[in-house]
């Protein structure tokens, strides 16, 4: 353990130069940072707040490049690596020193559905956002403990000094957008279609309106494959004139810092790009052009969810929160009769409460991935348990995945861009 000082992110960063071989953890207002340091260069880095999300979101932008990354794929990955169930307690074993999502990356090498070069692509994502939420951090004491562990096998080793000169350009960048955008994890959201269709075609705005749901930059970042920064930028023409408006970072992301509050380096002009990986993806067109552009592009889909429930309330919260026309919500009550329904409709994801009489959740789970044309449709299991016993039954059901209530807006659309988008 190191005596506490106060001292800036950066000095703290600089001094993993001197580290041996091993991982660096920080505390700091109720987060955990991790930076692991091999010969005197950063290999990997990651903050306890929704690490695996993160890694999921850097995945998604990357099956564009390696299709075999696909959203199943990605489910597989959850259910393998973020899972608290006993059953999986192997690949927990070191998660008090490396990284769960690391594991990960670690199990898509091996099985050979990431090349080696495209995981040092990927890591080299995943450090970027982190060193750029903690480069954001006021000066202070910094808790920090090493441990004499070393990643099996690294992807990626960047200098510290390189990887500093590339974020804090991008952090100058972010600060030259505030003080209304001021984190990469607000949510912005279409609230004036008059004032956007006069920078824009009203096709392009209705599709705007269709993406900006509640997700945060960095969600937008996954779903459209651009840099988080680069839509910002595009997008504050909108956000000046009020047809776009901006909701604070949701939780757990509340937590992090704030990009407006750090002051900018002046003193560095010049400052050579660490690689094509950081790299602007829009280059320096951030006009309103450039994001209609995007968005023109934008394919339109309306998904069919079904909801099975035996709760009129919950089935209605469901609606609400899925009611717009992206979404085409078949509501069932009745369990009895939801295996008929859902095969003559063929939904693209199924909402499937647990507890409800006659035939349960898992009953009515099992049933369906047994029938040949539903087996692959996404299943996510609702319920208000939250044991690890009730996630290891609706695993061996076949759920794909796993919904507590309850549960916000924002947790529900996640979990569909997750399965469909």
């Amino acid at each position: 353990m190191t005596k506490d000082q106060t001292q800036s992110a950066k000095e703290l960063l600089k001094s993993l130069e001197l580290s041996k071989n091993g991982c660096v953890y920080v505390v700091r207002d109720r987060i955990r940072w991790s930076f692991y340091i091999n010969g005197g260069k950063l290999v990997y880095a990651s903050h306890s707040l929704e690490s695996f999300e993160r890694l999921e979101r850097h995945l998604r932008a990357l099956s564009r490049e390696v299709p075999a990354l696909d959203d199943k794929l990605r489910s597989q990955l959850r259910l393998m690596f973020d899972d608290p169930t006993p059953d999986n307690a192997k690949y927990k074993v070191t998660s008090e020193i490396l990284c769960t999502e690391y594991n990960a990356i670690l199990w898509l090498v091996s099985e050979r559905y990431l090349p080696s070069s495209m995981a040092s692509k990927l890591v080299a994502r995943v450090i970027q956002e982190v060193i750029e939420a903690f480069l954001c951090l006021p000066d202070g004491q910094f808790n920090k403990i090493y441990y004499e562990h070393l990643l099996q096998d690294t992807f990626c080793s960047l200098a510290v000094d390189r990887i500093l000169g590339v974020v804090e350009q991008r952090l100058q960048a972010w600060y030259s957008l505030g003080p209304t955008i001021c984190s990469p994890y607000q949510c912005p959201y279409l609230v004036s279609q008059t004032s956007a269709k006069k920078r824009m075609s009203t096709e392009t705005v209705h599709r705007l309106g269709r993406i900006l749901r509640g997700f945060n930059f960095c969600q937008l970042g996954s779903l459209l494959g651009k840099d988080p920064l680069v839509i910002a930028k595009q997008l504050s023409p909108l956000i000046g004139d009020g047809s776009i408006l901006l909701r604070e970072p949701l939780p757990p992301f509340d937590m992090l810092p704030r990009t407006y509050y750090l002051a900018p380096d002046e003193e560095r002009e010049n400052i050579d790009r660490l690689s094509e990986t950081f790299a602007d993806e829009g280059g320096a067109s951030d006009d309103i052009s450039s994001i209609s552009q995007v968005f023109a592009s934008q394919s339109v889909k309306t998904w069919k969810i079904v909801c099975i429930d035996d709760s009129e309330s919950m089935l209605s919260i469901i609606s609400s929160y899925l009611g717009s026309e992206d979404f085409q919500v078949t509501l069932i009550q009745d369990s009895m009769k939801a295996l008929m329904k859902i095969t003559s409709i063929r939904p693209d994801l199924i909402l499937l409460d647990i507890g409800m009489p006659n035939v349960d959740g898992y009953q009515l789970c099992s049933l369906i991935r047994k029938s040949s044309i539903l087996k692959d449709i996404p299943i996510v299991m609702v319920t208000g348990n939250k044991g690890i016993i009730d996630r290891a039954r609706a695993r061996i059901a076949g759920a794909t995945d796993y919904l507590t209530k309850p549960f916000a807006q924002a947790d529900l659309l996640k979990m569909m861009m997750r399965h469909l988008m």
